[in-house]
């Protein structure tokens, strides 16, 4: 925990929050709930090896997906399904894809748990297809190309030459998109990528939801006003013409659909810059355990925390009590850290023992050399 306390820093700051929070109860439950979440995620990865947790990944959400299924076809209402909104179902349908992807791919995994990992592929598309989540659908696309190529690439089924070339390749593609998208009017490129995905160019709204962020962050910029301290329907005035101006209900839990802004609004901007230094602890032990360690659940681990970091910019659920999509980036980032500094160590050890067995037989050579007589 001393190695990993960085992303602990936001549960125990939200954890002192109730003394200046807006609903202190509120804020007091939420910071229980964020820290029981923390320790869940420790006790997997203590608990079980980064393949396990894998398979034990595909059986819960694989679970739900027949679940869902079964319902539907019963129900005639696939989607949403056993969730509350189809962009839950859809969320929940990636990590299934990805985790399906990873498995079926994974050399090391066991026969059957491939064959398992190979109908969860077909079963968890077709859900992400049906939930009309377009976000779900990009993230599909993004996970499952992330976790084919970074397999290629690093599991060594293409020559080692080669990985050096495929990643100057990815770069210059990359900045061959950035110069063409830089080159021409900026409407003319998101334009109809927003059109085919059924998007305005206010994102349905979030752009609006934003401003209203920024307003309140300049009202209370450090400290925020705790969790649950903005979204009260009852006592705000501003928190009901939102409601009404987006057709959503009294009852109706709403959101800044930006992790950021959200974080920054409750928890003020040392809660916001506690978060960035977390996100970026956990995607750089997750880059750096695909790199070095080359292995399927590495890779895995890696293209969750990329879907992660793309998905907050459009959510506000990051960090966010028991939500399975944002642990696997906690869990990612602990277990691969475990896993090298297991490696270091036993590194360590056997060179320390080999020091020791070289001194004690340069000891033993020497102690056996016959004395010249009078010398």
């Amino acid at each position: 925990m001393s190695r990993s306390l960085i992303i602990l820093l936001l549960p125990f700051w939200c954890l002192i929050s109730p003394l200046w929070a807006v609903e202190p109860m509120i804020a007091f439950k939420t910071s229980i709930y964020l820290m029981l979440t923390m320790v869940i995620c420790y006790v997997i990865v203590l608990t079980l090896q980064p393949r396990q947790i894998l398979y034990a990944v595909l059986a819960a959400t694989g679970t739900v997906a027949v679940l869902n299924l079964v319902y539907g076809l019963g129900t005639g209402r696939m989607v949403p399904g056993l969730f509350p909104h189809k962009n839950m179902l859809g969320t929940n349908m990636v990590i299934l894809w990805t985790v399906a992807v990873a498995i079926t791919l994974d050399k090391g995994a066991l026969r059957w748990i491939r064959c398992f990992g190979i109908s969860f592929v077909f079963l968890s598309l077709f859900l992400i297809v049906e939930s009309q989540s377009a976000t779900a659908l990009l993230l599909a696309i993004a996970t499952g190309g992330g976790v084919i190529i970074a397999g290629l690439v690093l599991l060594g089924t293409w020559l080692r030459p080669l990985r050096l070339g495929a990643i100057c390749i990815a770069l210059a593609a990359c900045f061959a998109l950035a110069a063409w998208v830089l080159a021409e009017p900026l409407g003319d490129v998101i334009g109809p990528v927003l059109d085919a995905l059924g998007k305005d160019r206010s994102l349905t709204g979030r752009t609006v939801l934003w401003m209203y962020a920024e307003d309140q962050i300049r009202e209370h910029p450090f400290l925020g006003v705790g969790s649950g301290g903005f979204w009260r329907y009852d006592e705000s005035p501003l928190v009901r013409k939102i409601h009404a101006d987006f057709y959503k209900g009294r009852n109706t839990t709403f959101n800044f659909h930006n992790s950021f802004y959200e974080i920054a609004v409750h928890q003020g901007l040392i809660g916001l810059g506690m978060t960035v230094l977390a996100l970026t602890w956990a995607l750089g032990w997750t880059l750096r355990g695909a790199m070095t360690l080359g292995s399927m659940p590495a890779i895995f681990f890696l293209s969750q925390s990329a879907a992660v970091t793309t998905r907050i910019f459009a959510e506000a659920d990051f960090y966010k009590p028991f939500i399975l999509f944002h642990m696997l980036l906690w869990i990612g980032g602990l277990s691969i850290m475990r896993q090298i500094r297991e490696q270091q160590r036993e590194k360590r050890i056997y060179e320390q023992s080999l020091s020791n067995t070289n001194a004690r037989n340069n000891g033993f050579f020497w102690s056996r050399r016959p004395r010249l007589v009078g010398w």
